[in-house]
């Protein structure tokens, strides 16, 4: 993939980052809630969670996502990221995004992101399928796995 659409792809993201929804299993059971995603230009995506919600058991047990970006009202620029999500304890990470969110963490989180309660996710892109309209053609990209 040439940097050309991997910028586009992160400009949707960006774009779109507070109309995202992420779906993880619970047991035999797809669900999917509405989340914020922090990204990165590096194309690094990252969630913050409450470390005792559904979400972070349910990850625990199946690391497995998708997150889907779509811009509103219409969905015509849309990102859908399918890989993993990876629970952070680093506090230095949780630190350095905590100050990349374009949100008020502390309205969630008070006591900062040393608390207890603030957890952080790292998304681990298998695949992005992406568009920039509904008339264009679906893309997918595939970063080289480590």
């Amino acid at each position: 993939m040439n940097s050309s659409d991997r910028q586009r792809i992160v400009a949707i993201m960006k774009e779109t980052c507070l109309h995202a929804y992420l779906a993880n299993c619970d047991g035999d059971q797809p669900t999917v809630r509405p989340v914020s995603p922090i990204v990165e230009d590096n194309m690094s995506v990252w969630v913050t969670t409450f470390s005792t919600s559904r979400k972070v058991k349910q990850i625990r047990q199946n690391p497995k996502i998708c997150l889907a970006f779509v811009e509103q009202p219409r969905g015509d620029k849309a990102a859908t990221v399918i890989g993993e999500a990876e629970i952070i304890t680093n506090i230095e990470e949780k630190k350095r995004v905590w100050k990349l969110a374009t949100f008020d963490l502390s309205e969630h989180f008070p006591n900062g992101p040393e608390s207890d309660e603030f957890c952080l996710l790292k998304i681990i892109i298998k695949k992005v399928e992406w568009r920039d309209s509904w008339t264009s053609e679906a893309n997918v990209y595939e970063p080289a796995q480590k």
